[in-house]
């Protein structure tokens, strides 16, 4: 039988479940392969040292060794490639987002054997055959192989199936430990792509890059798995893990058609799971009968992205051509329908001044979101607003290179007031919402943003040290007095509104009962 060892670096972040290495280990398996993760978390395990991951990799004896990555990883699977090479002459691959955004830059350290270049459900089983049988592995789509020096770089072939797909194989992981330490979060995915070219984003360039090689069609990019395959997923991880809390479905785009969307509610009530589900929409696709649908579905939080409050940085830097006013609906029909709603934000874009940023704070102090999620800015290799950034020589290089999240420190650079002012926002976004708000502790808030805004670097820096020990003090306080606010839960960069935290649901109870709760307050 052959053997496929899988390495996922996801170091100094959020532990996270990575559908890539599932549909293809669930690939390689319905071809007949054995497979193994090396899933390489800090927030999940004590990380190996070198020699302990060597010691996995020669006990587990693989055909073939294989690397997913995003592009802040990117460097810990090179390390950890080169230390294999080194000992062993297993052949390499590697894959993922980085690898779909910047071949070339990849293919330059002429370390893996292989690369793989989009969705290799079909590639990959197809280049573990070739290495058993010794055959011709340089005219496979989708894999770039190494021969003399030089890479083989094929095209990428036709769009997977995804009706003809084997199951995924969500078992590589260890699920039980994750879902202890994500508070019982299970991720599901019940489509691939996206119809949009956000900037920011990967979606733009891999339909380009499909278009170009393969000859697809852009409204070809947005596929949905059949949704008996999506339900049976649901309910035979459930019985498998009863440790399962809540689906979270991490589509890009899970919102995109009403027909479809109430199908899958209709579906998964059917199920009678009582699990609560998470999905991701789309402010210009939303509608009343979605959120109703929703709601009866036991949806628990329905997130947006919003990015930013300035309608100027959307249209012109990120390419998101939603209106303030398109946001504030949708918001009202999820609020009016009583769903838990969250929204996402990022700080410090480039060409971003201090009156786009006061627009943020203000557009989500008047939508209220139950929660929001922030982050700084990071311009993704590939993308157009990296090419953007790399025009007006925005990007710090020394930065970029240290960062190995998301949300961290911006890697531009910023003029110093600015860039002082992103700081405290990465750490208080939430008190400077909370002031502009017509919650109860708004004065409250107003008074401590003053205190922020005039310390210096030096003042900050001290005083954000104990920064999540005193917000949880304060909160506990307004808590007590029976004031509305938002404070951090969950994670260091998202602000919870305190009614919701309060409700003692966490994240297990239906969201039927909180869609209830919500309606009677505002009765």
């Amino acid at each position: 039988m052959s053997r496929v060892l899988f390495v996922y670096p996801n170091i100094n972040t959020q532990e996270g479940f990575n559908h890539g290495v599932a549909a293809l280990s669930g690939a390689l398996r319905a071809a007949g392969a054995d497979t193994k993760l090396l899933n390489l978390s800090d927030s999940l395990y004590d990380l190996p040292d070198k020699n302990s991951i060597l010691d996995e990799v020669s006990a587990f004896d693989p055909d073939l060794i294989c690397f997913s990555v995003m592009t802040q990883q990117y460097k810990h699977a090179v390390e950890i490639a080169r230390a294999i090479k080194e000992r062993f002459a297993f052949p390499l691959a590697i894959g993922g987002v980085h690898c779909a955004m910047v071949p070339d830059e990849v293919a330059r350290e002429k370390l893996f054997d292989y690369i793989g270049i989009g969705e290799c459900d079909i590639a990959l089983p197809r280049l573990l055959k070739a290495i058993k049988e010794e055959s011709d592995v340089t005219a496979i789509d989708n894999i770039w192989a190494l021969r003399d020096g030089e890479y083989v770089r094929n095209r990428v072939g036709p769009f997977p199936d995804l009706e003809e797909l084997p199951p995924k194989d969500f078992e590589i992981f260890d699920l039980d430990h994750m879902l202890s330490k994500m508070n019982g979060w299970m991720s599901l995915l019940s489509s691939r792509g996206c119809p949009y070219a956000c900037s920011y984003c990967f979606n733009h360039k891999i339909m380009e890059r499909y278009q170009d090689e393969a000859g697809a069609k852009a409204s070809s990019y947005l596929r949905r798995y059949p949704l008996e395959r999506i339900l049976t997923e649901a309910r035979t991880l459930k019985e498998r893990h009863p440790g399962i809390e809540t689906f979270i479905f991490d589509d890009d785009l899970f919102t995109l058609g009403e027909k479809e969307v109430i199908e899958f509610c209709e579906g998964y009530s059917a199920l009678g799971l009582d699990v609560p589900i998470v999905v991701n929409a789309h402010v210009q696709s939303f509608t009343r009968p979605m959120a109703e649908a929703l709601l009866d579905a036991g949806c628990l939080i329905v997130k947006f992205g919003l990015e930013s409050g300035s309608e100027r940085i959307r249209r012109d830097v990120l390419n998101r051509r939603m209106t303030n006013k398109q946001i504030e609906r949708a918001f009202a029909i999820a609020h009016e329908a009583g769903l838990h709603t969250s929204a996402f934000l990022m700080l410090g874009l480039p060409l971003e001044t201090w009156d786009d940023v006061d627009a943020t704070i203000d557009l989500v102090a008047r939508i209220k979101p139950g929660r929001f999620r922030w982050s700084v800015f990071y311009p993704f290799p590939g993308t157009a607003i990296y090419d953007l950034c790399v025009r007006k020589k925005l990007i710090d290089r020394r930065k970029i290179d240290e960062s190995e999240t998301f949300y961290e420190g911006t890697c531009l650079r910023l003029e110093p007031e600015l860039a002082l002012r992103i700081e405290k926002l990465q750490r208080c976004f939430h008190w400077y919402v909370n002031a502009l708000t017509d919650l109860d502790a708004h004065e409250i808030y107003a008074g401590l943003i003053e205190e922020i805004e005039s310390l210096s670097a030096e003042q900050w820096a001290e005083r954000s040290a104990g920064f999540l020990e005193e917000d949880r003090a304060l909160s506990a306080r307004m808590n007590e007095a029976g004031r509305l606010h938002y404070s951090i839960r969950y994670t260091q960069v998202m602000a919870v509104r305190s009614d919701f935290v309060e409700s003692n649901q966490g994240y297990s109870r239906p969201a039927k009962e909180w869609g209830r709760r919500v309606r009677e307050k505002t009765q």
